[in-house]
C-alpha cells in the first residue's frame, strides 16, 4: 500500500489529458506563482540547457554555528516541493532542479541543492526508499570566507539588495555522479561500524574528465584522503606503584585485561591497502543503480599512500 500511494500521486501528474499542467512556456511563471500563493515565498527562475534553477533569499539561512538552520530548512523543503511538482507534470526537457539559496542579510555564503528528475519520478513510484532518495540529493555550499567574515563582524545588518540576476550551472549526469559518489565514499568511512573506527575521512573528491586523450569517453576520478588511525591500545592502564596486595586485585586486573583483549580480538581489522578497492565497491554500486555505463575508465588515488587503482569500464561487474 506504500508503494501504491506515491504512484498514484504520480500517476495524477502525468495522466491530466494531453496538455501539462505546467507547459514549458509557463514553467518560470508557474513556479513563482506558485511559491508565492502556497508558501509566501519570493523566488526567481532561470533554465539552463535542461537544468531548471531558482534561487530565494531565506532570513537566517545560517545559525550561530554557521550551519544550516532548521527553519531554513523547512523553507527549503517548500520550494524543492514546488520544483519537484513542475518538473513532473512539464512538457520542458528538464532532467536536473537546482535550488540556490542566500542569507538575506548575510554575503558570501550559498546553498545549493540539486536533484536528478528520474530519481524523483522513481522515488514517486516506489522504486527507490525515502533513505536512498534523501541521499541522492546533492547539498553543496559555495563560501566565499574574506565576504561572509566582513558581513559577520559588520554591526549593520540591514536587508542586503537582491540583484537582477543569479547564475546557476548546467548539470551534466556524469558531474553528478561524480559529487554524488565521493560523498557515498566519504559516508562509507564514516558511517561503517568497522571502518569509522579503523580511518579519520579528510577529504573526498570525485569528477568527470571529459576530454581525455586517446579515449572516446570520459573517466571518473575520485581523490582520497582518508587516514589509517594508529593502532589503539584498547587495555586499561596499569596501575603504577608495587603490585597490589589483595587476592582481589589480582583477580580483577586479569578479569579486565581478557575482557579488553576480547574486545580488541573482536574488532574487525583493515589495513591502508584496503581503502582503494572499499572505495571502489562503492563506485561500481552506484554506476550500478544508476545504470551509468558512459565512460572509459574509473581511477581512485590515495594521496596518503601515492597508489592509485584504474579499472576499465569492460571490466567491472555490472
Amino acid at each position: 500500500m506504500k508503494r501504491i500511494f506515491p504512484f498514484l500521486i504520480l500517476l495524477m501528474f502525468m495522466s491530466s489529458g494531453c496538455k501539462p499542467t505546467y507547459p514549458k512556456t509557463k514553467v518560470s511563471d508557474s513556479i513563482i506563482k506558485l511559491c508565492r500563493d502556497e508558501y509566501n515565498t519570493e523566488v526567481k527562475v532561470k533554465t539552463m540547457g535542461k537544468t531548471l534553477g531558482v534561487h530565494m533569499p531565506v532570513d537566517n539561512l545560517l545559525d550561530s554555528s554557521l550551519q544550516p538552520s532548521e527553519e531554513s530548512f523547512e523553507k527549503l523543503g517548500n520550494v524543492l516541493h514546488v520544483l519537484s511538482r513542475v518538473a513532473l507534470s512539464t512538457n520542458a526537457d528538464l532532467e536536473f532542479i537546482t535550488l540556490v539559496a542566500s542569507d538575506s542579510k548575510i554575503s558570501g555564503f550559498e546553498l545549493v541543492l540539486t536533484r536528478y528528475v528520474k530519481d524523483i519520478k522513481r522515488f514517486m513510484v516506489g522504486d527507490i526508499s525515502r533513505g536512498e532518495y534523501m541521499k541522492r540529493m546533492l547539498f553543496e555550499t559555495k563560501v566565499d570566507p574574506l565576504v561572509l567574515l566582513s558581513d559577520l563582524v559588520s554591526k549593520d545588518k540591514k536587508e542586503r539588495p537582491e540583484s537582477e540576476e543569479f547564475s546557476i550551472e548546467e548539470v551534466h549526469l556524469p558531474d553528478f555522479l561524480a559529487k554524488q559518489i565521493s560523498r557515498r565514499i566519504e559516508d562509507k568511512f564514516k558511517e561503517d561500524k568497522h571502518l569509522k573506527g579503523n580511518f579519520k575521512v579528510v577529504a573526498v573528491n570525485g569528477e568527470f574528465s571529459l576530454k581525455v586523450p586517446n579515449l572516446e569517453r570520459g573517466i571518473l576520478k575520485f581523490t582520497l584522503d582518508i587516514i589509517k588511525k594508529r593502532e589503539m591500545n584498547n587495555t586499561l592502564p596499569e596501575r603504577i606503584g608495587p603490585p597490589p596486595a589483595d587476592a582481589f586485585s589480582l583477580v580483577w586486573r586479569g578479569v579486565r585485561n581478557g575482557l579488553a583483549n576480547l574486545k580488541k580480538r573482536r574488532q574487525k581489522k583493515f589495513n591502508k591497502e584496503d581503502i582503494l578497492p572499499i572505495s571502489l565497491e562503492t563506485v561500481r554500486k552506484m554506476l550500478r543503480r544508476y545504470n551509468f555505463k558512459d565512460f572509459t575508465e574509473i581511477e581512485i588515488l590515495d594521496t596518503n599512500t601515492g597508489k592509485s587503482l584504474v579499472v576499465n569500464n569492460k571490466t567491472i561487474a555490472w
